[in-house]
């Protein structure tokens, strides 16, 4: 009796370590809203086994420890994978406040083409591990042009997974679009945006959303707005080119 009661305790102390351990993962690591990125997936996913092995080694499987080990399985943002920008164009993560639609967004990437284009493209799946399926489900993307860009060409946005055009969308200044991609075969993303006018320059294309998950989201319809005015913009914070 008395070595149950002991494997409960060292079980219930392993777990009250491991909290405490995610929670400092989580308070430390800066990250945009909503998402947990690489490294602290792989710590998770390093503690949950720990737990596991530890309940098990008691017998002591549970619905919590299905809990625990659900939660290696997290939203990522698509450009803190392994990622390259291309182009004469240039992409560049920065955060900024933005209008669209008479609506303000904020942005974390913009990909600037000028009169020609430009495109980032991320491995989503680490070479190791690229004959694995279902790590992820889908992308959520969503990005537009801003109201005060209304001079600009419009910028034509092409998605391709694995190198196979999988999506296509004409912006125009003051539009925005969201897109819902099945990723859960595809192990490569890429972006590209092409200016429509040869001889004009084309502004920029900003990224509000580009989420990676492992759930399936619902069918999204493109939705656009076109403004009539601008209003101002934020300042941006501290630029970091890709």
């Amino acid at each position: 009796m008395s070595r149950i009661v002991t494997g409960w305790i060292s079980t219930l102390k392993a777990i009250a370590l491991a909290v405490t351990v995610v929670a400092g993962i989580r308070y430390h690591k800066k990250v945009k809203p909503y998402l947990l990125v690489g490294d602290a997936m792989q710590k998770t996913g390093l503690i949950a086994q720990l737990i596991g092995g530890a309940m098990l080694s008691f017998g002591l499987a549970s619905p919590l420890l299905l809990e625990v080990q659900a939660q290696e399985a997290r939203p990522v943002y698509l450009f803190d994978t392994q990622c390259v920008s291309n182009g004469p164009g240039r992409a560049r993560e920065e955060t900024l406040d933005v209008a669209v639609g008479r609506k303000v967004y904020r942005s974390y990437l913009f990909l600037g083409p000028g009169s020609r284009e430009a495109s980032i493209t991320c491995r989503i799946l680490p070479e190791e591990r690229e004959d694995a399926t279902g790590a992820f489900q889908s992308l959520l993307l969503d990005f537009g042009m801003r109201d005060n860009d209304r001079g600009s060409p419009p910028n034509v946005v092409t998605v391709y997974l694995d190198g196979v055009r999988t999506a296509s969308e004409t912006i125009r200044p003051g539009e925005k679009v969201m897109l819902s991609l099945n990723v859960s075969e595809a192990n490569n993303v890429a972006i590209e945006t092409v200016c429509s006018a040869q001889n004009r320059y084309c502004d920029r294309l900003y990224f509000f959303e580009a989420t990676l998950s492992p759930d399936q989201f619902p069918l999204i319809v493109p939705e656009t707005d076109s403004p009539d005015a601008a209003p101002e913009e934020s300042e941006p914070d501290s630029p970091r080119e890709i």
